[in-house]
């Protein structure tokens, strides 16, 4: 047996939990990806880099780094690229926090927060969501002290689906003391339909401290490269720079998130037809006596002890979903497997 001292931090860090299944084998619902094939120039994209794997990849995305700048109209050191969202969150939690320090964010959220935390040294506070499945703000802010590093918001909020108003976000920014960094995680932006939602980009040049991230595994589909980025002030950036893996991103993963950047429009067309999708579902659901928060991203969220049987019964019909201690999270699909999740729940009285 190892005799290896480890740090005490890691005595406390619950385990990261995937969502189960193999997409093909069964009605996988459980991990929030799209259900539709990469575009044909994606993979041309991505078989074109292979032929270049005995060579290190830009250290830095800088390709990636240029076109994204281009994108949203910033400069190439307010970007900052990396393999999925929650590693350049993991980098700039490194840059800010350790022992001594907190760090605020909203529950139940994105699991991985509380362990990217505890790796840093620093406590959780975790702020109940609302009665609609929301942040809390106002309890937020009240929880921000002097040794608080950081404060996460996740907009559509994950498991749960609703998003923040970029009345709501703004006004936060203003009322938190400039020192804390304020992540504003829009893992599921692009599924946000919601009239006056935030956009995290347009408050970038109001507010220094602040860090937006965005991900390629989502809406354009690419959950198994693993690319994700971050917006932010110079400053913010470079800090994020001085703590993160080299080479961190695959010349594979930086090929095929350019080709998806050029392929946008397909993109837009996926997520709308996931956006008509849930709506129907929702719809249906509410029809039939479910109370379903708002949902923002590309999921939906049954709250309650419901969930468990939710999850159990949709199982025995070779359905995944993902549940929590707080309720069950159902991806949506395409129009048959919702069908069949419909089909698999009618006999659950709504509650």
């Amino acid at each position: 047996m190892s005799q290896v001292r480890f740090r005490q931090a890691l005595s406390g860090l619950p385990a990261y939990v995937a969502g189960k299944g193999e997409a093909g084998k069964v009605v996988k619902l459980s991990s929030n990806e799209l259900p539709f094939a990469p575009a044909p120039q994606v993979i041309q994209a991505g078989e074109g880099a292979l032929a270049a794997v005995n060579r290190y990849p830009n250290a830095i995305g800088s390709a990636l780094v240029e076109k994204l700048a281009a994108h949203f109209g910033l400069e190439e050191n307010q970007v900052v690229v990396g393999p999925g969202s929650i590693q350049v969150l993991a980098n700039a939690l490194t840059a800010v926090a350790q022992a001594g320090n907190n760090v605020i964010y909203p529950w139940r959220s994105f699991e991985a927060y509380p362990i990217l935390v505890g790796i840093t040294g620093a406590s959780s506070r975790q702020i109940p969501l609302n009665n609609q499945g929301s942040h809390d703000l106002p309890a937020i802010l009240e929880a921000v002290d002097a040794d608080t590093a950081a404060v996460i918001l996740c907009s559509p909020n994950n498991p749960t689906g609703p998003s923040l108003s970029a009345l709501q976000v703004r006004q936060f920014l203003e009322d938190l003391p400039q020192t804390v960094l304020t992540v504003l995680d829009e893992a599921y932006f692009e599924f946000d339909t919601s009239p006056g939602h935030v956009d995290g980009a347009a408050l970038l040049a109001d507010f220094p401290n602040l860090l937006v991230l965005r991900t390629f595994s989502k809406a354009y589909g690419l959950a198994g490269l693993r690319c994700g980025y971050g917006l932010t002030s110079p400053q913010v950036a470079a800090a994020i720079g001085k703590v993160a893996t080299p080479f961190g991103l695959s010349g594979v993963a930086e090929a095929c998130a350019l080709a998806a950047l050029a392929a946008e429009e397909i993109m837009r067309q996926q997520v709308a037809k996931i956006c008509q999708e849930r709506e129907r579902v929702v719809g249906k659901l509410r029809e039939n006596g479910w109370s379903i928060p708002q949902a923002g991203g590309n999921f939906i969220w049954f709250a309650g002890q419901v969930g468990a049987e939710i999850q159990s019964v949709a199982l025995s019909q070779g359905i995944q979903s993902r549940g929590f201690p707080e309720g069950v999270r159902v991806t949506i699909g395409n129009r048959t497997e919702n069908d069949q999740f419909l089909a698999a729940i009618s006999g659950i009285k709504p509650r």
